[in-house]
């Protein structure tokens, strides 16, 4: 996984986020919704969490 990649959080998830920032010593990430929304943010997720999104 790196920076700019598609993924959702967990196999169910509904959403799409792009992977802002990694933190491999922490494993953590930083990512963003999908959305068209002026309230869109980043926030952070473990990587454990993190699905990458099939094309």
């Amino acid at each position: 996984m790196k920076p700019g990649d598609q993924v959702k959080v967990g196999a169910r998830g509904k959403f799409v986020f792009t992977v802002k920032d990694i933190d491999e010593d922490a494993g953590m990430a930083m990512i963003e919704v999908n959305a068209d929304s002026p309230l869109t943010y980043p926030w952070p997720a473990r990587l454990t969490d993190l699905v990458p999104v099939e094309d």
